[in-house]
């Protein structure tokens, strides 16, 4: 909170305030920044791929074109908001204007098709008649348009999961700690009174609704979202649903599903392995690449960072408005999902007199949240704003430095943060862990993360019984040795025994990929332009998988050094004919 600077707070929000109510003075808007959920789409209890509907691919389309009303259109009659950036072009999509961001699941991928569609439709639509650029001139003169009356094929950037930039849109999920604190969560008193709560409810509607989809002990607190998921699809999509269930019930659904979600990304107030940090972790990668965008668009003057879309599920928008204080009894609704298409936006602005204002100094420029819950024509629902940081309703728009420096307090600014709060066996981590772990013992930190924490606990306690243990064998004269893995190579593979001899080649594939891969700047940079297939609903890739082909983690010969044999028998001579 902005606890530390009252009064420049106040005094900074009666200058906005008094600056704005000059008839001289009006907003322009420099950069956004914008956090998209999915459309409508197939839920995951449904044994169907997980695609986009046709109503979710309008429910972005409309987002799409509300952005394009706020942002982009000019409106000769006056009628628009004043929130247009003024460098953006007006019909034809520019990808230096613009970034998109997606998760690889194939309906986020496909949202944020539908939603460049709202937000830059086709040429010919838009502009009202043919539309020219040089571009499009052909060596006989004659002019090339693009299909479907000139649509426009917007980049968006997808990064796999083994991918260090993956973490930017979805912090959370390959997160090991973020799963544990879930599975953490499932042993608290919370969870169980919320479970005996919400019995009688879930096995009401089970019979109903849900026989067919899940199993009777299925249908509980655990399966919240899940439930939920599948009864507001069903709503939308099934007729009869509203014959056995009421609305009421589909609206308790959600409500269960809200709390567990918001009990599981979103509350700060938790201790032990589910501490705020790593509950909150997709919160604090998204809090980054928002400074990160905002200080682009400082550096270049607005020519960078003019408008940066990110497109994914509902747990990092979750845990940001919880982290910048938006989730109050003030503003209950942030304990909940925000509905599909919902987007959360914070504008980078300032006050300008001039008809067509220069770029201020940084000192002039403020940072306002606004939240687009749901889908509509564009004049609804309404872009709401909100105070950040437990600031009164008067503080809607706060200066950059004030934003830039909450912001930083709870973001993780870089890979190898979250590599150590996550304590993720993942490759693109492989590269950090000995030197992050020296960088961090010097760096004079006198706090350490909770997660990483709970993990080093764990790890001196399994030392110290295997200590013990190792004392233990060798006084009985028993013989420690290291388990080797199943596969001894050779064309007899994991039949082959350890008597038999034969040549093992080694592995080429992956032996210089290792080395390429250790500098944080090169590890898994590849991006690829994604078209939304079914295929990707997991979001696997084959290049997911770590340097070994057997899946051999580089942390894996650190812990070999406390596995033991089973007890075995000394080897017997064996004669036979």
């Amino acid at each position: 909170m902005l606890v530390p600077h009252p009064y420049l707070a106040a005094l900074a929000a009666t200058l906005h305030t008094s600056i704005v109510s000059g008839q001289e003075m009006k907003e322009q808007v420099w950069g956004v920044f914008a956090y998209t959920l999915h459309g409508d789409t197939v839920p995951s209890s449904v044994s169907r791929p997980q695609t986009l509907t046709p109503y979710g691919s309008n429910q972005l389309y409309q987002a799409g074109s509300a952005f394009r009303d706020r942002y982009v259109a000019i409106h000769e009659d006056g009628s628009g908001p004043s929130t247009r950036i003024e460098s953006l072009s007006r019909y034809m999509l520019d990808p230096e204007d613009i970034e998109i961001f997606s998760t690889t699941d194939a309906s986020v991928v496909a949202s944020a098709q539908a939603f460049m569609q709202g937000l830059y439709p086709p040429l010919n639509d838009s502009y009202g008649a043919t539309y020219y650029d040089p571009s499009f001139e052909l060596a006989n003169g004659s002019l090339a348009e693009a299909p479907l009356n000139g649509y426009q094929y917007p980049p968006i950037l997808t990064y796999g999961s083994s991918d260090y930039q993956s973490i930017v849109v979805e912090g959370h999920s390959s997160c090991l700690m973020h799963r544990v604190a879930d599975d953490e969560y499932q042993f608290t008193q919370e969870f169980e009174q919320m479970k005996e709560e919400t019995e009688a409810f879930y096995q009401s509607i089970y019979d109903q609704v849900l026989s067919g989809i899940m199993n009777r002990s299925e249908a509980t607190y655990a399966n919240a979202y899940y439930i939920s998921e599948f009864l507001e699809y069903q709503s939308v999509h099934n007729d009869s649903l509203l014959h056995q269930l009421n609305r009421g019930d589909i609206e308790s659904a959600r409500y269960f599903a809200d709390h567990y979600v918001f009990a599981t990304n979103g509350n700060t107030s938790t201790s032990g392995v589910g501490s705020p940090a790593v509950r909150t972790v997709a919160g604090k990668t998204l809090a980054a690449s928002i400074v990160n965008v905002f200080r682009t668009n400082i550096d270049a003057r607005g020519r960078s960072g003019k408008m940066t879309f990110m497109f994914g599920s509902h747990e990092p928008v979750v845990a940001l408005t919880s982290l910048m204080g938006l989730a109050s009894p003030e503003h209950a609704s942030f304990y909940s999902r925000p509905a599909h298409g919902a987007s959360i936006v914070l504008e980078l602005y300032s006050l300008e007199s001039d008809t067509y204002p220069t770029y201020p100094d940084p000192s002039q420029l403020y940072v306002r949240f606004a939240l687009r819950n749901g889908t509509g024509p564009p004049e609804s629902p309404e872009f709401q704003t909100y105070p950040l940081f437990g600031l009164g309703p008067s503080n809607i728009g706060i200066p950059y430095s004030e934003f830039e420096s909450e912001m930083k307090q709870i973001a993780l600014n870089s890979t190898k943060e979250w590599c150590h709060l996550c304590n993720t066996d993942i490759a693109f981590c492989s590269a950090f862990s000995d030197k992050t772990h020296k960088d961090h013992q010097g760096s004079g930190h006198k706090g350490m993360a909770p997660g990483v924490a709970g993990v080093i606990g764990a790890v001196v306690t399994l030392v110290t019984v295997g200590v013990v243990a190792v004392v233990g064998f060798l006084l009985c004269g028993v013989r420690l040795g290291r388990i080797r893995k199943r596969s001894l190579g050779g064309f007899k593979g994991n039949s082959k025994m350890a008597s038999d001899t034969d040549i093992a080649f080694r592995n080429t594939t992956w032996s210089d990929a290792k080395e390429a891969g250790t500098d944080e700047g090169e590890a898994g940079s590849r991006t690829h332009e994604r078209h939304g297939s079914w295929e990707m609903r997991e979001g696997t890739t084959l290049t997911s998988r770590g340097p070994d082909e057997n899946g051999r983690s580089p942390f894996d010969d650190e812990m070999d050094d406390w596995r033991i044999h089973t007890l075995q028998q000394p080897v017997q001579a064996r004669e036979h004919v």
